[in-house]
């Protein structure tokens, strides 16, 4: 599918937060609903050693939800960079742009793979955990890596993500989570995991080259905010707050974004699990994120998963006599979707399937049918895709098996820039 078969559609607002750009070569960014047409974003790519190294460690320390085979996952990751291409969408390869990026350093191909393969034993040695042929699969993705980028560079790259950080960033490949845009602001993360919190800086090294100058909101270094938490939708900026972002950081987001609220005339709900430490570690992983448990399937409809959609209460953020204030609405998250917001559709994804990461696909957009394309990571999760079909989408399987074992899939591995606004 071509970029121009998916097309915008009307809207009530005609509020646009896209600047023109001086340099025609950085990108726009600006997001206005989840629904309009995808036009640029950043994947992770090739991943690689980081993931086989992360994997040595416990699932606490890790944040994966089994180990998996880096080797097909890395594919998954090209594949679905290929697939996001041929739907018309501009894509920043993140690891590619981080092996050209990072300042040039010479190291020795024989230390460098002595080093992975003696850190991924002494993780397993310390934990007591066990990855099969983890030494031969660090050689056959060091390998990879220098047919892909050259000796010198994947050497730099390995070594920046799996040497010079304490913990390997594995989880790199989940690319929403290290930034958000919001309307016409990027929001940078401060990651409430120690094995994540090093992705943010690499991926703004990318950023900072890619983009056209733009509004940043930074998160207070007591707070924590991660990208997968928050997505615009029916009028509304939606936060997520739970074990990975906290209350305050959604008000730090507020405060910087009032201005373009009050010029877009949208309100900003805080979604907010009351008790999440109060979880087995299992159920904060599975719930982690707003996009864990909802997404947007079309301009006024969505999908939930009702038992989290109960849980979850709605609080909103406004501004009085120049204090942020928050109203409490009583109503859960799909109360609130029901009876507030008004969803032409809510689609209730089962607890089996949400757990398989059915509500974590990718909204394209509109097709030059009028009929929105969304792209699913699993084919097997039959009641939501076949509910999706049934309500008129275009449902596409980016097949994302691998890739969904380290706790993610198709919305979390891709960095939103820009979708296209609408106009009415």
């Amino acid at each position: 599918m071509s970029s121009k078969q998916i097309e915008a559609e009307p809207s009530a607002t005609k509020y646009n937060p896209q600047r023109p750009s001086t340099n025609p070569q950085l990108l726009q960014i600006g997001i206005t609903d989840e629904s309009e047409p995808l036009r640029t974003a950043s994947v992770w790519g090739a991943i690689g050693v980081e993931a086989v190294i992360a994997q040595c460690y416990p699932n606490q320390i890790s944040l994966f939800y089994q180990s998996f085979d880096v080797i097909a996952a890395r594919q998954e990751g090209l594949e679905f960079a290929a697939t996001l291409e041929s739907h018309g969408v501009r894509v920043l390869m993140a690891r590619d742009i981080l092996a050209e990026t990072l300042k040039p350093k010479t190291f020795k191909k024989t230390s460098v793979i002595g080093e992975l393969v003696e850190k991924a034993e002494a993780i397993q040695s310390s934990h007591n955990t066990h990855i099969d042929n983890a030494a031969e699969l660090i050689n056959i993705q060091q390998e990879a890596d220098i047919e892909r980028y050259g000796e010198e560079k994947a050497l730099n790259l390995n070594h920046t993500l799996s040497l010079s950080p304490q913990l390997p960033l594995g989880n790199s490949i989940y690319g929403r989570d290290q930034m958000n845009v919001l309307l016409g602001a990027r929001v940078v993360s401060r990651m409430a995991k120690l094995i994540r919190r090093p992705e943010v800086s690499l991926y703004e090294l990318i950023y900072k080259g890619s983009l056209a100058p733009h509004q940043t909101i930074n998160i207070p270094t007591d707070e924590t905010f991660e990208g997968g938490d928050a997505y615009v939708h029916q009028g509304h900026v939606w936060i997520g707050v739970g074990s990975r972002t906290s209350f305050g950081a959604a008000i730090k987001i507020y405060e910087a974004l009032k201005p373009e609220l009050d010029l877009a005339g949208l309100k900003f709900a805080v979604v907010q699990d009351e008790d999440p430490y109060g979880r087995p570690f299992s159920e904060q992983q599975s719930f982690m994120h707003l996009d864990t448990f909802s997404n947007p399937t079309g301009r006024r409809d969505i999908a939930v998963c009702l038992e989290e959609a109960t849980r979850r209460k709605v609080k909103l953020l406004i501004s009085s006599k120049g204090q942020t204030r928050i109203e409490e609405t009583g109503l859960s998250f799909i109360d609130y979707l029901e009876h507030e917001v008004k969803e032409e559709e809510i689609v209730k994804i089962s607890l089996e399937e949400q757990k398989e990461f059915g509500c974590n696909f990718l909204l394209l957009g509109k097709n030059n049918d009028g009929r929105d394309v969304i792209l699913v990571p699993l084919e097997n999760n039959n009641g939501i895709n076949n509910q999706l079909r049934k309500n008129g989408k275009v449902v596409k399987t980016v097949e994302l098996y691998e890739s969904t074992r380290g706790y993610g899939a198709a919305h979390c591995m891709t960095g939103q820039l820009l979708r296209e606004a609408y106009y009415g």
